[in-house]
């Protein structure tokens, strides 16, 4: 009864660990900004963020929604890629890393004519199902990451009406 319990708990923290896993786009070098604006021409850096329990590389690319202008210039990594982000990039870390890694930056030619609300976002390379991440938790494993970034562009702020007595309401 003891083996199985154990054996129940190790398998549900896999699970959850399984659900942390996250590849995210942001548009900024503080990794704080998930959005971007396409309203003039100029280069910008795009950074893609690996954020896991123990992994050495992930398989993705980079996919432009439909009225997403940008055009691909470069991309550099600290570890081994295969590949390019357009179609298909394979990333090996060289160890087991941990936490929240930047694989990948980006850059991107924008001439201010991307449609409102297109988008980049990360995707399955051609004739995948998922986005591969491997050696999950240093165990030499492959698994499915589907917590996928996505990056809107030209997208407005959601905004609500509210009057002064809300606003002071929040702080009291």
């Amino acid at each position: 009864m003891k083996r199985c319990a154990i054996l129940f708990l190790v398998l549900l923290s896999w699970v959850s660990f399984a659900h942390a896993e996250k590849l995210r786009i942001y548009s900024d070098v503080a990794l704080t900004d998930s959005t971007l604006n396409d309203h003039s021409p100029r280069v910008a850096n795009l950074y893609i963020v690996h954020d896991m329990f123990g992994g050495t590389g992930i398989r993705f690319r980079i996919a432009p929604s439909a009225g997403f202008t940008g055009v691909w210039l470069s991309e550099t990594s600290p570890f081994v890629t295969v590949g390019n982000s357009g179609s298909d990039l394979s990333i090996g870390y060289g160890s087991c890393l941990f936490g929240p890694v930047l694989v990948l930056t980006v850059t991107y030619q924008f001439f201010g004519t991307s449609s409102a609300c297109s988008e980049a976002h990360i995707s399955p390379p051609p004739g995948f199902g998922c986005v591969l991440a491997a050696s999950y938790g240093c165990a030499f494993v492959e698994i499915c990451v589907y917590d996928l970034g996505v990056l809107p562009v030209n997208c407005p702020i959601a905004v609500e009406s509210t009057t002064w007595g809300r606003v002071k309401a929040l702080y009291r």
